[in-house]
């Protein structure tokens, strides 16, 4: 199971975890990790190519990525709630292999 763990502060996105494998078919036809490590690693390629890698931390690797956010901007913003709603997207159709938990600070 992923689990998503994700921290609002004055309605501000602040922190991200998304942990685990989804398991839901053998190693290299599993669509739930695949399309959940697509749009992880898309969002940091984004935020380091417009040169908002300042705003946080950011560690990814195998099994998991955390993304702790110090500067909230309106560009950052977006770009980090367009990883939320497709993880929200993916959820609905695969419940059983991904649980997202949102909590406010």
């Amino acid at each position: 199971m992923i689990k998503v763990k994700l921290a609002y502060h004055d309605g501000a996105l602040t922190y991200i975890k998304v942990s685990g494998h989804a398991n839901s078919d053998e190693y290299g036809k599993d669509l739930v990790c695949a399309g959940v490590s697509t749009i992880i690693v898309g969002v940091y390629n984004t935020l380091e190519k417009l040169g908002m890698l300042e705003i946080g931390t950011f560690k990814v690797k195998e099994g998991l990525a955390e993304f702790t956010i110090h500067k909230i901007t309106r560009e950052s913003q977006l770009i980090l709630e367009t990883l939320v709603t497709t993880l929200e997207t993916i959820e609905m159709s695969y419940g059983d292999f991904i649980q997202i938990q949102k909590m406010e600070e």
